[in-house]
């Protein structure tokens, strides 16, 4: 989520709940409402303590979704740079076709894929990039053997490749579940709406609303890192960029450079092919 967004849900969701709670203030009788401030606190601390075991709950399901994506990310970025140095050592020119083919993969991942995670959905440039890779290892293995390193390696780098790419898409099409956002929601809301039953004219204005805006800022901004958390790919601050992938694409360049072999990639710089 976009920094300066966050702050202004947060600052406005206060600011909107201190003011009903200055409002109700007025229009509270003295003592507030409940005759008994301590039986009344304790059912507060009953509706927070079970608003945090929740949120604890859900946050640490979504840390785990999160961290899973950024690894399986790294795999893939790391598989494809492991390809790209395997099929140096194609015969023919399936050394060159594969290379140009890993390096128009990384780009379609970066300019194609990573936008449509954030909906959940796979690139079917990519997905196309996979097959044509499929095709030169069977093309290698086929004029060689099954048995020969190069392509024992290559094969191991697409599965790695192939899992890792599964595991993010994965993690992008799986969200919180609504049930756990209804009752996410529901605690907020009951956790924040006991604190307007405080409201008390007798209580001085700056306390109450340091009260009310306190517990505000604090469940508001709780809910947007779940928010942040359950969307890893959102493209927005905190999310999981192309890092990997773009580094593996300056990997790849350097490796081609040291060896004096440059990639004709077939395609543009957003991995989409050239027409032929």
């Amino acid at each position: 989520m976009n920094p300066w967004l966050a702050v202004i849900v947060i600052v406005v969701s206060a600011a909107v709940m201190v003011a009903i709670m200055l409002w109700l203030r007025q229009h509270s009788p003295p003592g507030g409402r409940f005759a008994d401030s301590d039986r009344a606190s304790g059912v507060f601390g009953f509706l927070g303590a079970g608003f945090v075991i929740l949120l604890g709950f859900v946050i640490f399901l979504s840390f785990g979704t999160y961290e899973s994506a950024a690894s399986r990310a790294d795999e893939e970025a790391a598989a494809v740079v492991a390809q790209f140095r395997t099929s140096a050592d194609f015969g023919g020119d399936r050394a060159e076709v594969a290379q140009g083919e890993l390096v128009c993969y990384a780009r379609s991942v970066i300019s194609q894929e990573w936008p449509a995670l954030s909906n959940g959905e796979r690139s079917p440039i990519t997905e196309d990039w996979t097959v044509a890779l499929d095709d030169v290892g069977v093309e290698e293995q086929g004029a060689t053997s099954s048995e020969v390193e190069p392509v024992k390696a290559w094969w191991a780098s697409t599965n790695e490749r192939n899992l890792g790419r599964s595991g993010r898409v994965l993690v992008a099409e799986g969200q919180i579940p609504t049930l756990l956002w209804a009752l996410l929601v529901i605690g907020a809301i009951l956790v924040v709406g006991w604190i307007l039953l405080y409201a008390d004219p007798e209580e001085g204005w700056l306390a109450q609303a340091s009260m009310m805006g306190g517990v505000t800022v604090l469940v508001v901004a709780a809910l947007l890192a779940v928010q942040v958390l359950a969307v890893p790919f959102s493209g927005q601050s905190g999310s999981i960029d192309t890092g990997s992938m773009e580094y593996a694409l300056v990997q790849m360049d350097q490796f081609a450079k040291a060896e004096g072999t440059p990639v004709k990639a077939p395609c543009d710089a957003a991995g989409v092919p050239f027409k032929n």
